[in-house]
């Protein structure tokens, strides 16, 4: 898939820390030879960060903790083809018969964690999002923005802000493992029956989390956490994107496994490996549109994202990232991802527009299907998020 170059690699200050991982994410990249180093990093994703994280996530959670409430009182029909929001991480769907099974197996039982989210400029904290999760179903969750008094409290050994521990730490385990310790009391204290439960963090730059808020397949998002989390170990960078600490035991072992398997085992646990979409919902396109008045930054980011369409689950598998091992991809900024050459499913090919495509369609199709041996308006199981969905085709799931 060739993109075409307005602003360049070297273009970006190398004082940016998260430089080199720009491109593993397509949209990103993308955004950026349009946009440029100003009007994307220094402007928007700052401002789209603080401005819009705590509706983000309101709408999210709050749908996935009714419906599955919901699912386990019997009170809604048709599990196995609603889709809700995942828990850990929030950007992920997950069908709604699999949520307690599949956040048991990859959380366990009972478990905080608290997505640290960092600033790319500055290395100061943004925001932090507290999940807690008992028996595999989400029951309670917080966010705080940046000027929250919670981020000046200091680390009772060395002495740093809560909101400064990266810059402390300059390492995203080594970050991690301090903001629990600060952390951890603000959860005895808030929340004392879960004293004994579990604490993990979250630790993430901006840039890591903008791809997949605009990404419209599952598949794709599968495929984009593996590589923000396998940054050292199969890119050759310095430190991961976006890193748990410590690592849940099934994720980490699931992570050893090569970027096509983990896709299909992820895959496997989210929606019986069914192609599903993104859901964004109506009130954050609204949120977004009017902190972006006066810019073309919503139809480049979002709009242009989902009429250019997404690949079929079969050619996210075989999927190859640049070669960030090779100085010369840098050098020559051979950043173009290699896809197999059929045709990408878009809104055109399924007589929608881009709105009608964003409401969280969920197909009867698996990477085991061959692209375009069916017509995937055939294949639509169902159109909706969480309560409200509408269903297309009946079929055993």
């Amino acid at each position: 898939m060739k993109i075409s170059n307005n602003y360049t690699y070297g273009d970006i200050p190398d004082v940016l820390l998260t430089k080199p991982y720009f491109p593993l994410a397509r949209h990103l990249w993308r955004l950026y030879t349009e946009l440029g180093y100003e009007e994307l990093i220094v402007e928007a994703l700052p401002n789209i960060s603080v401005d819009m994280i705590y509706d983000v996530f309101k709408a999210r959670l709050d749908t996935s903790m009714e419906t599955a409430k919901d699912v386990l009182d019997g009170t809604i029909t048709n599990p196995d083809k609603r889709l809700a929001w995942m828990l850990f991480p929030p950007v992920v769907p997950l069908r709604a018969d699999l949520t307690r099974g599949t956040t048991k197996l990859l959380y366990g039982d009972s478990l905080d964690v608290t997505f640290y989210a960092m600033n790319d400029l500055d290395q100061e904290l943004i925001f932090l999002f507290n999940g807690h999760v008992e028996d595999g179903i989400p029951v309670d969750w917080w966010v705080v923005g940046p000027d929250d008094d919670l981020l000046e409290r200091r680390h009772i050994k060395y002495g740093f802000k809560l909101k400064d521990a990266y810059k402390h730490s300059k390492d995203m385990t080594k970050c991690g493992l301090k903001v629990i310790d600060i952390l951890r009391d603000v959860r005895n204290e808030r929340t004392p029956q879960w004293a004994t439960t579990p604490y993990n963090i979250a630790t993430v730059w901006v840039s890591g989390i903008a791809n997949f808020l605009i990404e419209p397949s599952m598949f794709e998002l599968v495929g984009g956490l593996h590589d923000g989390v396998c940054t050292k170990r199969l890119f050759g960078l310095g430190d991961y994107w976006f890193a748990y600490i410590p690592w849940p035991s099934m994720i980490e072992m699931l992570l050893y496994m090569n970027r096509s398997d983990f896709i299909l085992r992820m895959g496997g646990l989210l929606s019986a490996n069914r192609l599903c979409l993104n859901h964004v919902e109506e009130g954050i396109q609204g949120i977004a549109k009017e902190i972006l008045a006066g810019t073309d930054f919503w139809e480049r980011a979002f709009v242009k994202t989902w009429e250019m369409g997404f690949p079929w689950p079969s050619q996210s598998l075989t999927a190859q990232p640049p070669n960030l091992k090779k100085k010369s991809t840098y050098q020559n900024e051979e950043f173009n991802w290699k896809f197999s050459d059929e045709k990408w499913i878009t809104p055109e090919s399924m007589g929608m527009t881009v709105d009608e495509m964003t409401k969280g369609l969920l197909f009867d199709i698996t990477p085991k299907t061959k692209p375009w041996s069916v017509d995937p308006r055939d294949e639509l199981i169902s159109v909706g998020w969480g309560k409200d969905i509408k269903i297309y085709k009946e079929v055993s799931l």
